[in-house]
């Protein structure tokens, strides 16, 4: 019988066997020590991940940021920056919007799919549960809205919103060691690179933009290509 199991830390994990460490599954039953120390350092292995060394160059990076808590996302946004500068992504090439909240995230990054020519898209924002279920209202339609617009507009989008059960969590999480700003900017270069290479185009090409999938020629998503994508000055925002 598979068993969940609680060790010194508290964490719950799936094992079977006998012997040990309490179990959740029924009183008195028991599973081995040597399966749960196996389970948890599987669990410290997942929460790491590691980058081959990425070029950049031919990149354009899209940047979309929150204004609430200000100061945790100004945090995230240079260390998100820093590491693009040094995968040698231009510049130039990395352009940023700010919004005033969370909720607005979505509709932004979906403006800028559409009119910046972008290799993908990196979503910033800090969320804190409160007393009410504001938070999850949030969080579950940014999350999901966000997962929408990479599947419709083929334009990867590495989510880096974080959400938190408390202030000190969130403040771990974008100053702190726990942060994971670094490994959202390589994803955004990784996926951009994919992106380019399973089309068969050049990173950043006005023909990459009008594939979809991987090298059929195809309308479907509703985005505009770069030739129907409104002139300057007829833009709003962007």
């Amino acid at each position: 019988m598979v068993c969940g199991f609680v060790g010194a830390g508290g964490a719950s994990v799936g094992q079977s066997g006998a012997v040990a460490v309490r179990s959740r599954c029924e009183p008195g039953s028991r599973v081995t020590v040597g399966g749960w120390r196996r389970a948890r350092g599987a669990l410290a292995m997942a929460k790491e991940v590691s980058f081959d060394e990425l070029d950049g160059s031919t990149l354009r990076i899209g940047i979309v940021r929150s204004r609430w808590n200000a100061e945790m996302i100004e945090a995230m946004r240079k260390d998100v920056r820093q590491t693009l500068l040094d995968s040698k992504v231009p510049e130039a090439n990395i352009v940023e919007v700010s919004v005033p909240g969370s909720w607005e995230l979505p509709l932004a990054a979906r403006y800028m799919s559409i009119t910046q020519k972008l290799d993908a898209i990196i979503v910033l924002g800090v969320l804190v549960k409160g007393e009410t279920t504001h938070f999850e209202a949030i969080a579950d339609s940014v999350c999901r809205g966000l997962m929408d617009l990479q599947m419709s507009s083929i334009v990867p989008v590495v989510l880096g919103v974080l959400t938190c059960l408390s202030e000190e969590q969130a403040a771990a999480r974008s100053t702190g060691s726990k942060s994971h700003a670094a490994d959202w900017a390589m994803t955004a270069i990784e996926m951009g690179l994919l992106r380019a290479s399973q089309m068969g185009k050049t990173a950043g090409s006005s023909a990459a933009a009008k594939l979809v999938g991987f090298g059929m020629l195809s309308d479907v998503t509703g985005v505009p290509t770069p030739k129907e994508a409104p002139e300057p000055s007829k833009k709003i925002g962007f």
